[in-house]
Order: C-alpha cells, then structure tokens, then sequence
C-alpha cells in the first residue's frame, strides 16, 4: 500500500465534459431521440389523470384515495424491494432468512473490514473519481491513458481501437454544437413524471416471479403477497457485531479500491500507478473541449430517462394488473422491519467485485447449523390480513 504522502490531482472538467460530448455525439446520430418517442407515444396528460382513467376502467369497483401513491402504492412498492434482494437473500423463505443474514453479516466484517482498514485513507477520494470517469469513457470508445500516451495496453483490454480517432470525431461534432441546433428536450413535466411512473410499473409487472408469486394480472397476487409480506413482518431485525453504517463505509472504501484497479491496475496505489494517473489528469486538464451549458444540460435530462421499453411495459401492466395496482394504493401493507437492513446489505453486496471478498469458511459452516436450529423452531404466526377492498 503507498504511503500516506502520495497525491493525486483533483480530476479536471474536461472529463467529464469529454464524457458528455460523446454521449451527445452519439444522439445526434441517432434516427430519433428517446426524449422525442416518448414525447411522441405518451399521452398529453399528467400520471395522476393517465393511472386514474386506467385503473377506473379496469378495476372499477375499488375506490381510490384522494392522493394516488407513487410507485404503483406501498404493497406492490415493497414487494419491488424484496424483489431486488431475493437474488442475494431466500426472502421467501422466513427460516433460512436469518441465517443468511448472520452470514453475510459475518463474512462482510471478516472480509470486508481488514482490508478496509489497510486502505489509505488520502487522495483516494480524487482516485476513485478519476477512476469512473476513465471507465465511463472507455466505455465510450475513449481510453484517457492512452489518449494521453500513458499506456495503450488499457485501451486494448477494454476493446478500444482507435481513442485518438474517436476523440477528434468527437471535437469535431464540438465544434459544430454553437453553429448547430440541437432540438430542445421534448418531453414536457407531466408526460416525463407519468414516463417515470410506467417505468416503476414496469418494475411490479416483473418482480412477482422472483419472489414466486402470482403474475402482476393475476387476481390472486394481492392475497398471496399480503400473506407473504405478513410472514415477513414477523422477522426480527438481528443485532449485528459492528454497526451496519460503518461496515457499508468500509464496503464503499474496498469497492473503490477495486475500481481503481480495474481503471488503472493493481499497481494503481503506488508511486509509480499514481505518477500514470497524474500524468494522465494533467493532459487532460490542458485539452480546450468546448461543450455549451444548454447542450451539457440536454445530455443530463436524456441519460435519466427511462428506458422506453420499461415505459411500453408499465402502462400495458396497470392495465392487466389494474385490479391488484388499485388495491396496492387503497391497502396499508404490514411493516417488514427486516427489509432496510437486507436492502443495504443487499448493495453493499452488489458494489463488492467477487474478488474483493475472501471466502467464509466458519460462515458456510454455521449456517448449516443456524439453519437447523430455526427449523426446530416455529416463527410466530403472522397477523391477520387487512380486510381487501374487493
């Protein structure tokens, strides 16, 4: 590991102005911007007004609140969640719920914590910076390290032929953004709100199957999702041996050190890795991209737009689905206590390379015996489920 006295310079604007000019360049040469389909294909009216006509006419006999939730209401909100951690944790499988947990909890404090301790803690900041604009570059047919002649082999392990070329197509079509009219983003407040909120039904249409249960159109799904989500609220929330905010600062510590390896090698953290990334940022900062601010502004508003795909999804599945959607907004779920701690386990998970943990021996072997343990042992019976407007 460097000593504490290395220094890296602070990664320059024209990066991430290089970073937005490419991604520009690229919708300009395509047929017709997303922000102008969407505009297109949506309906010129407000999400409320859009999901309230939808689900009147397909699920006419439940009385919708005043206020319509987001996300399609709390049930089918929560149900998403749980979705998103199943892959990690057998979330719909009380028993071996917990024993899971222990384990990640376990192994993340045995792995996670010596090698987060060794990390240095100056300049890792600017590193890690430095670290995903490259990636996202490169990502973008830029290399920076070889673009600055630091080191091509970058460029080739990341399948980049010609970074010199790609970047003076890219300062060519900069040059043309004053002279040129790049169209306004088209989609105005109300069809961009209602976009995001198909989106999020996208999201409920595809989270029943991870958690083996009902499809989305299915009348039985608000039953069965009730009663899972009422097995679920009986799950005590489990003392953990370090507190979970200062073992997800080291989880976020040890995934940049893996992101700077990935962007400039493992020797990344010594004088000699360090000297390639200054002198890198340092030819960066001398290059003049000119990128107006309306045009940065515009690449923005784009990147956050939902994929149109999801959207096309959403409104065909509160349709199908509006029956159990319509009860998701007029039902108060049960509490799952257990579902933030798995939530965040659950991304500290995902941020984590496979490399970066060690494996667990005594965690494999205590959950055969955590396990076995709770299967002696009955979990309290759910509550009763809350009366169904249908």
């Amino acid at each position: 590991m460097p000593a504490s006295s290395l220094s890296v310079m602070a990664v320059p604007p024209q990066m991430v102005k290089l970073q937005s000019l490419l991604g520009l360049q690229a919708q300009a040469q395509a047929d017709i911007r997303a922000d102008m389909k969407l505009a297109a294909m949506l309906p010129d009216m407000s999400s409320d007004a859009y999901l309230r006509a939808t689900l009147a006419a397909n699920a006419p006999t439940i009385q919708l609140p005043a206020v319509l939730p987001p996300g399609g209401g709390g049930m089918l909100s929560m149900m998403v969640k749980l979705a998103m951690v199943a892959p990690v944790f057998p979330v719909t499988n009380p028993r071996m719920l917990m024993a899971y947990i222990q384990q990640a909890v376990a192994s993340l404090a045995a792995s996670v914590l010596p090698q987060a301790q060794a990390l240095p803690a100056v300049q890792m900041q600017n590193m890690a910076i430095a670290a995903r604009v490259t990636l996202a570059l490169r990502a973008q047919g830029i290399c920076p390290m070889a673009l600055a002649n630091v080191d091509a082999s970058f460029a080739a392990q990341a399948g980049v032929a010609n970074s010199q070329g790609t970047f003076s197509s890219a300062m060519g079509f900069a040059a043309t953004l004053p002279r040129l009219r790049m169209p306004p983003f088209a989609l105005p407040g109300p069809k961009l709100d209602l976009a995001y909120q198909m989106a999020m039904a996208a999201q409920a249409a595809n989270a029943p199957g991870a958690m083996g249960l009902p499809a989305m159109s299915d009348p039985n799904l608000t039953k069965a999702l009730l009663s899972q989500l009422g097995v679920l609220s009986t799950v005590p929330v489990p003392a953990l041996p370090i507190p979970l905010d200062e073992l997800k600062a080291m989880a976020e510590q040890v995934q940049d050190l893996a992101t700077i390896q990935e962007a400039f090698g493992p020797d990344a953290l010594t004088p000699a890795g360090v000297a390639r990334v200054n002198a890198m940022l340092s030819y960066m900062a001398s290059l003049k991209i000119p990128m107006p601010l309306p045009a940065q502004s515009l690449q923005v508003q784009l990147d956050a737009l939902p994929k149109i795909e999801d959207v096309t999804q959403g409104a065909q599945a509160a349709s199908s689905g509006a029956m159990n959607m319509a009860a998701s907004m007029s039902v108060a779920p049960p509490a799952v206590p257990i579902l933030p701690l798995l939530e965040e386990l659950a991304a500290m998970k995902a941020k984590l390379t496979p490399g970066s943990l060690v494996p667990c021996v005594i965690c494999n072997e205590q959950i055969g015996e955590i396990a076995a343990a709770m299967a002696n042992n009955r979990l309290p019976a759910p509550p009763p489920l809350p009366q169904l407007p249908f």
